[in-house]
């Protein structure tokens, strides 16, 4: 029942009361908010000043100096029952909950009662500092809650209490509080603190819009009531810290594969008035240590058997179990256990470095309302976690990594060839002596110093990857060459690499020896003629006999031989007066033998005459010749041969010797309009030079000779006969051929075949190379 009293004024507010009223009817339809506006519920901020703030900023500076000290009782709540039975709050956190709230009046009636709530562990009656919004409020409106102390005395927003009509209280149903979870008593229920303030003097001068004129403040600094009780609001307990560590027989490294690792973990309950309830309790490994946890292993589980074969984590031990009653951990009691994993791992980073584990233990609490309990974010770092998680301080483990080896071996078949060289077999083999983590290993550099990469070459096609206890094996063949006593070596480098790149190299040589394979060379000597007439008792009288010695090397060597000697067992040392002149059948200047090379296969010779003393019927004139030379591996050779010459009877009466020499003057002119030279001027095939022998003369050029009384110089090839008309075009020589002694009546020395140039054969040549060859022939004829 709403009281209205008359007065002066009532005209005046006549406006304002029907405003009133039509807003009252406008809230009051919210049955949500029956009895006190809802601050919330209008979208409005529920902070609001508090009331020693709101007393000096509505009162003005003139109350700075007044500090509220509320010692009045007037109006008062006397009880606050929540709606949920389970109601509960994280101390010291601000929260929000639906409440019936008992308001009483211990005077007859009074205007606009406002209650404040800290929010904060201030009391509103002390001021915090102007403009700081650190309380809610209750603002009842007035008569909504349908009861007989629930009254409008003085026509404005605030609600006003009376028991004049019976009843000294009433109930602010479903009320939304907005409040501190305190509990300064330690009994583990909320303390609800609060002042009140009313007006004691009837007017209408009250609103529920924004502060500082929200709601009433005091009349003056005593005219509030300020009290503290405890309501039916669970303090939610306060999380434990979870300890995590390594235990003292643990390492913290193991080398790969992996190993066990042992923990401990514990926590205490921190709450001296209410007990925890543990739920789950999990261990948390990051295997790639990227922050995201892989594995959660279950520590209230079985242990399991370690496959070494699958890289995983593996709880092998653990007396980590839930306590009695649902998992209760008693008021300032604790929980501890400790257990082992087994971590396999078999690929760790592929820069050989560490691989690093940070291991943490995951638990799940509740209070005895069976609501989690809250911590904020220590199990941050694990994505699946949820609200009453609570997770210990990392640990962090490694696994380090083991280098791979191998074993390389290689051998040649055969291990020695003759010189020049043959073909060697190479096998090269790599052995995979990595442990099972390992393997299979990957071969990617197999070179040889001297045939280069083998991967790319003599063995591509070959699988590179060997297996666990495998080998890889490449065969391939190479000549190998080299002078006897070289040594050929020849070293293969191998490397391969595991699962995390790491790679293992080795090497091996094989040795192929190059053997002498010897040389040898042959003599041919032979006498022309084999028989010459007797020298009878003159010791100045001599036979001559032409030698030719033919010398080769064996084609079947590998070797140059260089030759340096011929001697002869009869005429001693003939190597000066070998000339070689001729090379596998083809003349040549004549060139010492003291020095002559000749290539396997290769032949040459040379002619040596020499004269012989000897009778008739003495034994046949035998002599052996020996030459001597060198190969390219330093090794001597010889050969040698014989010869044998016959003495035949001269009869005293009617043999004899005659010899004869032929002065031989050539007349050259150049008719042609170029320069010539003279390149080539013979004798039945013998080039003019002086001391060149043929079987029936010998040519004389040393100092050319006198002719019907002109002298002429000796021949010389290479001589150049000026064009016609330059005076130079005539040229003239002269040489002696010396007919050897012997001539008997035997066919004529013709220095001319008919039809064929083996006379006196004379070559010129221009400079375009251009020849032009003359002959003549002359016949010596011995007539008895």
């Amino acid at each position: 029942m709403k009281r209205f009293k008359c007065n002066p004024l009532i005209s005046a507010f006549s406006a304002a009361l029907i405003s009133t009223v039509a807003l009252y009817g406008v809230t009051s339809l919210n049955a949500a908010n029956a009895g006190a506006y809802d601050w919330l519920g209008m979208n409005e901020d529920p902070t609001k000043f508090c009331m020693a703030d709101a007393y000096l900023m509505k009162g003005g500076n003139k109350l700075a100096q007044n500090a509220l000290n509320c010692t009045a009782n007037d109006v008062e709540i006397t009880k606050v029952t929540p709606v949920d039975s389970n109601a509960e709050c994280n101390l010291g956190q601000i929260f929000t909950f639906d409440a019936d709230v008992t308001v009483r009046t211990n005077a007859n009636e009074r205007w606009d009662t406002t209650f404040y709530l800290p929010l904060t562990e201030d009391s509103p009656q002390v001021v915090q500092g102007a403009g700081l919004r650190n309380c809610s409020m209750i603002l009842p409106i007035p008569g909504d809650s349908g009861e007989l102390a629930d009254v409008q005395l003085d026509g404005d927003q605030c609600g006003d209490i009376t028991k004049a009509l019976g009843p000294d209280e009433y109930v602010l149903t479903n009320q939304p509080i907005t409040m501190l979870c305190a509990d300064a008593d330690g009994n583990n229920q909320a303390d609800f603190t609060y002042c009140a303030a009313w007006d004691n003097i009837e007017r209408d001068n009250c609103t529920y819009g924004e502060d500082p004129y929200a709601g009433q403040i005091p009349n003056n600094k005593s005219k509030c009531n300020c009290d503290t009780f405890n309501i039916d609001v669970f303090i939610k307990p306060a999380p434990p810290v979870v300890i995590k560590a390594l235990t003292n027989s643990s390492p913290s490294s193991r080398s790969e594969p992996g190993g066990t690792f042992s923990y401990s973990m514990s926590f205490t309950n921190p709450n001296t008035q209410t007990s925890l309830f543990i739920k789950s309790l999990t261990d948390e490994i990051d295997i790639g240590g990227e922050g995201t946890f892989d594995t959660s292993i279950n520590l209230w589980g079985s242990p399991v058997a370690v496959n070494p074969n699958v890289d995983g984590v593996y709880l092998t031990a653990t007396n980590c179990s839930l306590p009695a009653n649902g998992g209760e951990i008693l008021p300032s009691g604790s929980y501890s256990c400790e257990f082992t994993v087994h971590i396999v791992d078999r690929d760790l980073p592929n820069d050989q470095s560490a691989e690093y584990y940070d291991d943490l233990v995951m638990l799940s609490l509740e209070d005895k309302n069976g609501d989690v309990v809250a911590d904020g974010n220590s199990c941050a770092a694990i994505p699946s976690s949820v609200a009453g998680d609570h997770c210990s301080n990392e640990v962090t483990v490694q696994i380090t990594n083991l280098a791979p080896a191998i074993t390389v071996n290689k051998t040649a078949d055969p291990t020695e060839v003759m010189e020049p060289g043959a073909n060697v077999e190479f096998t090269v083999t790599v052995d995979n002596d990595a442990a099972f983590w390992d393997s299979p290993l990957i071969l990617t550099v197999l070179n040889d110093t001297d045939f280069g990469d083998l991967l790319t070459d003599e063995c591509i096609g070959i699988s590179t990857s060997i297996a666990l206890g495998g080998t890889y094996t490449c065969t391939f063949t190479k000549f190998i060459g080299g002078d006897a006593g070289d040594q050929h070596s020849n070293t293969v480098n191998a490397t391969a690499v595991d699962d995390e790149l790491d790679g293992a190299t080795g090497s091996d040589s094989a040795m192929v020896d190059i053997r002498d394979l010897p040389s040898s060379i042959t003599l041919v000597k032979t006498a022309t003629p084999t028989s010459v007439l007797e020298t009878g008792d003159d010791p100045n009288n001599y036979s001559n006999v032409s030698y030719n010695f033919t010398f080769s090397v064996n084609a079947s060597g590998v070797d140059d031989v260089t030759f340096t000697t011929l001697t002869d067992n009869k005429f001693g040392s003939l190597t000066a007066g070998c000339m070689v002149d001729s090379k596998n059948g083809n003349a040549i200047a004549p060139t010492a033998l003291n020095g002559f090379v000749l290539e396997p296969g290769d032949y040459a010779s040379c002619d040596i005459s020499k004269g012989l003393q000897g009778q008739f019927g003495d034994p046949a004139h035998v002599n052996i010749a020996t030459i001597r030379g060198v190969d390219e591996d330093g090794q001597d050779v010889d050969a040698s041969n014989d010869a044998t010459v016959e003495f035949t009877p001269l009869a005293p009466d009617t043999d004899m010797a005659f010899a004869a020499s032929m002065l031989v003057v050539v007349e050259l002119t150049n008719a042609g309009v170029e320069d010539v030279t003279l390149t080539e001027l013979t004798v039945l095939g013998v080039t003019v030079a002086d001391g060149n022998e043929h079987p029936a003369f010998t040519i004389l050029n040393s100092v050319g000779g006198e002719h019907a009384g002109v002298a002429y110089s000796p021949c010389s090839i290479g001589s150049v006969l000026g064009y016609n008309g330059s005076g130079s075009e005539v040229y003239n020589c002269a040489f002696t051929v010396e007919l050897k002694p012997g001539l008997e009546d035997t066919q004529p020395v013709a220095f001319i075949t008919q039809g064929a140039l083996n006379g006196i054969v004379v070559t010129v040549e221009d400079d375009d190379g251009a020849e032009v060859v003359n002959f003549i022939s002359a016949e010596v004829n011995i007539v008895e």
